[in-house]
């Protein structure tokens, strides 16, 4: 019988016990080891969107990434007894995460209809930082456009070498949870995710005809080469 993710719906806003919303999710896991219920829903309040949008950027169809998301929370809590704290909790997500889409894109490959490699419709994309609802609305519309061309970019990054960037740049996963979470060597993480930004780059900047993003772009730019400087020097 297949279980449905709707008898483990996030309680209402102010519902949650204040105690639970203060607890890592290492010591809520633990706690849904023991029976608490209460505590899954706190996980699944964590978890769904950050897992949808993760999904949804590698699938690029929203009713399958809410399938593949349900998926996901439903083996953590089924599999719940499995986890042990010698890694981080979200490491062991969205390895289960990465494992169910990774099947998926295999079943697909194996029937006659190809995997769409379009970006998710535009209602559906997210950027990859939540708009601050504070800000200009007019910067609000700029950082929106980013996001829609950010999601282009990231669907034309092959598969091998999408997955460790987001899992870097959207979830900011270390490279050793990467390397845990893919399976793949130390040095093969940092070689694609090196790989992958390229790409993003050279796809991304001819979208890019705002000043103002272009700006943006430059300062994301610096912040990853110093960052691919200092992963030179290990």
């Amino acid at each position: 019988m297949r279980v449905s993710l709707s008898e483990f719906r996030p309680p209402r806003e102010g519902a949650a016990a204040p105690a639970l919303r203060e607890l890592r999710d290492e010591e809520l896991i633990e706690r849904v080891q023991q029976g608490q219920r209460r505590a899954f829903d706190e996980i699944v309040r964590r978890y769904k969107g950050r897992l949808n949008n993760f999904i949804l950027r590698m699938v690029h169809d929203p009713l399958e990434a809410e399938e593949l998301t349900q998926d996901t929370l439903i083996r953590v809590y089924v599999h719940a007894d499995k986890y042990r704290e010698i890694a981080r909790f979200s490491t062991w997500v969205f390895t289960i995460a990465t494992n169910l889409v990774r099947n998926r894109v295999r079943q697909r490959k194996r029937q006659p209809t190809w995997l769409s490699l379009n970006p998710a419709p535009e209602d559906d994309e997210v950027p990859l930082d939540p708009p601050d609802p504070r800000a200009d609305p007019s910067r609000q519309v700029e950082r929106e456009e980013l996001g829609r061309l950010i999601s282009h970019a990231t669907s034309r990054i092959p598969e091998k070498y999408r997955v460790p960037f987001l899992l870097r740049e959207v979830e900011q996963l270390s490279y050793e949870e990467i390397q845990r979470v893919t399976g793949l060597k130390l040095g093969t993480v940092r070689s694609r995710i090196n790989r992958a930004r390229a790409r993003f780059r050279r796809h991304i900047k001819p979208l890019l005809r705002n000043e103002a993003l272009l700006a943006e772009l430059e300062q994301i730019e610096a912040r990853l080469a110093a960052e691919e400087g200092s992963d030179s020097d290990d």
